[in-house]
């Protein structure tokens, strides 16, 4: 199965709850970080499109703060997700890969892809892709905007196994990968127990992201005809200067077209 696969399968069996076990992520304070840099850094136009919108969270906190608003998604089960989210009614979502979007996605003020997306894209040659498509989705003076987890972060989440106990469900998580390096690629498994009756039911899944560093973000989008003009550290949600790989959670980065 290839990383593409992994993902999708990942989200696809996790998608109708995916807001109920993702819940204590602040989806509406981390847009706010990626709305603060667009209101220093782009061009006060209101057209954005959410790249890797997963449930439509990210799309309706980008709505409630004024923006016009299309999505789309890797995963159908996601995508249909947001779809039935009442308050998106009037969203357009679609189903497309970062590198591969679906077609006619042009003329935005904003591309945005909030809650670490681009991990996925697993090689360089991928994040090349990706960077591109968002360069040619964007206005001349168009920004994007996104975040990628540091390997700080890596380290301090997956670096030893972990489990939550959540009552009726325990989530437990470790990384298999043997060590985790800049530039590498980050394999964890997931496994979700639920009480069903008098037993347990178990969904296992396995991430496959990789650490993209600051060296390697900015060289391959510059490949890709972007010009990283900003970056800002997060610690959870809240902002912090200058970015550090070490000691953030992840770097938040604002682009612009290079010509």
């Amino acid at each position: 199965m290839s990383h593409v696969d992994e993902t999708l399968a990942a989200y696809e069996s996790v998608a109708a709850r995916y807001d109920e076990l993702n819940a204590r992520m602040d989806t509406a304070r981390l847009v706010d970080r990626h709305v603060e840099a667009v209101d220093r850094y782009g061009s006060g136009g209101r057209r954005l499109l959410d790249a890797g919108c997963g449930t439509g969270r990210s799309s309706v906190a980008f709505r409630e703060r004024g923006f016009e608003v299309t999505g789309y998604d890797l995963s159908p089960a996601m995508v249909a997700m947001a779809r039935r989210r009442p308050e998106a009614e009037g969203i357009r979502f679609q189903v497309g890969r970062l590198q591969q979007p679906p077609p006619g996605l042009t003329g935005f003020d904003v591309v945005a892809c909030v809650d670490v997306p681009m991990a996925y894209l697993t090689d360089t040659d991928q994040l090349r892709q990706a960077l591109a498509a968002a360069r040619d989705q964007l206005t001349e003076d168009g920004v994007l905007v996104f975040d990628l987890s540091t390997v700080g972060y890596y380290r301090r989440a997956f670096g030893v196994p972990a489990v939550a106990d959540r009552g009726d469900r325990y989530v437990a998580w470790f990384a298999v990968s043997p060590r985790i390096e800049a530039d590498a690629v980050v394999v964890t498994q997931f496994d979700l127990f639920e009480r069903a009756g008098d037993g347990w039911e178990r969904v296992s899944m396995r991430h496959v992201q990789r650490h993209h560093s600051d060296r390697t973000v900015r060289r391959v989008a510059e490949q890709a005809g972007l010009r990283v003009v900003a970056t800002q550290g997060l610690v959870g949600t809240s902002a912090r200067e200058p970015a550090d790989e070490d000691d953030h959670d992840r770097i938040l980065y604002v682009a612009r077209r290079a010509d």
